[in-house]
């Protein structure tokens, strides 16, 4: 029999299923029991709809080794998430309940139940489904009825495994507990075997379980208990929700275009008489649009033909915040002109002009008495 193989992976195609389930019901706390080397929740970390991702192993070396993964990436620092999130790891089992565990909407189970010791294995649907109660559930497990297909397979696929269950097995337990804990249960699952095999059903069964009420509560004392897991990591991401990493991006942003626009300005200086006039009038609009009061976005308007240039004063280039407003990037990071006027008046990184309605940004470099600023190309 020739080796079967899948494409992609076939541990790729679970873990696609998940993220896919938890972009459809934007799950905003994500809990991997089993998480083993935390391969899934790198993956998951990146969905912008998940705040809080947690993963769960007995084996704390195993975590202790593989937590690095979950670190922020440098560009992550660079462009930080719109969402906040926090990643933690416990050591724990999932036989015992633990307070830690109560607040998540979406869990996952990919190969875990089948490496579960029978006592364990008893109390997991109360743990999970009774205790836990996340509005989501899903649980990916061996079907032993592909197992045939598999060449030189004997016994178990995987020496840990304590039992592989039938479709039929597997679905008589899956729901069993939907029906106890008031879940609607959905069958399906990854690895197709060749044509013809059809019968046999797929490489891995997976179990979607869906909450048809809404969260239990439990009792106050319940959610205070002592805690039995133990977290051995927890990191926070860098967020545009984080005021300050949102002004630092910001700020930057702006010193960026501001460079960008007086090297631009500069370079397309001429020297000619007739250039020279006209931006000292263009210059004297501009100032004279200073003295005309402070800044508001309704002044901005009433002179936007002023309003959205560039221009030199003495020994330094003057940016509108106008000009500054209309970049798509500077929109995103806040919500208004007036917004930007405080944030800017707020930092020593950037200057502002007497009336706050422009940054004055230095040319650094001196000029000859001809060499003036002129409009942008």
């Amino acid at each position: 029999m020739e080796v079967l193989t899948f494409t992609p992976p076939l541990y790729k195609q679970r873990y696609q299923i998940v993220l896919e389930l938890v972009e459809k019901f934007k799950a905003k706390k994500v809990v991997d029991l089993g998480c083993a080397e935390c391969t899934l929740l790198s993956r998951l970390k990146f969905c912008n709809c998940i705040e809080v991702l947690a993963g769960v192993d007995t084996d704390l070396d195993l975590l202790r080794e593989k937590m690095y993964r979950l670190s922020p990436l440098p560009c992550e620092y660079l462009q930080p998430r719109g969402s906040p999130l926090t990643v933690r790891l416990y050591q724990g089992s999932v036989a015992v309940k633990d307070p830690y565990m109560l607040d998540f909407d979406f869990v996952s189970c990919i190969e875990l139940i089948e490496h579960l010791d029978p006592p364990v294995l008893e109390k997991f649907p109360e743990v999970v489904f009774g205790y836990m109660n996340p509005a989501i559930v899903v649980v990916s497990t061996p079907n032993a009825d592909f197992n045939p297909l598999l060449p030189g397979l004997m016994g178990f696929r995987h020496w840990d495994h304590r039992f592989e269950w039938s479709r039929e097995e597997f679905q008589a337990w899956s729901l069993d507990a939907a029906n106890k804990y008031g879940y609607t249960v959905e069958f399906t699952g990854v690895g197709r075997g060749p044509p013809g095999t059809e019968r046999l059903g797929y490489c891995t069964q997976i179990a979607t379980f869906l909450r048809n009420f809404p969260k239990s509560m439990l009792p106050a004392e319940t959610k205070n208990a002592e805690r039995s897991y133990k977290l051995v990591y927890e990191v926070v991401y860098p967020s545009l929700k984080d005021k300050k990493i949102l002004h630092d991006i910001l700020l930057n942003e702006i010193i960026f275009t501001a460079e960008t626009l007086r090297k631009r300005l500069m370079d397309n200086c001429q020297d000619s008489q007739s250039k020279v006039e006209n931006c000292k009038q263009k210059e004297h609009e501009y100032l004279q649009s200073e003295a005309g009061g402070e800044f508001s976005a309704t002044n901005f308007r009433a002179k936007e033909n002023v309003a959205m240039e560039v221009y030199r004063v003495g020994d330094s280039i003057h940016i509108p915040l106008t000009k500054l407003f209309s970049i798509p990037k500077v929109q995103q990071l806040i919500g208004s002109l007036q917004q930007l006027q405080e944030i800017l008046k707020a930092t020593d990184r950037i200057a502002l002009n007497s009336s706050g309605s422009a940054v004055v940004y230095p040319i650094y470099y001196h000029e000859s008495n001809t060499e003036v600023d002129c409009d942008e190309d």
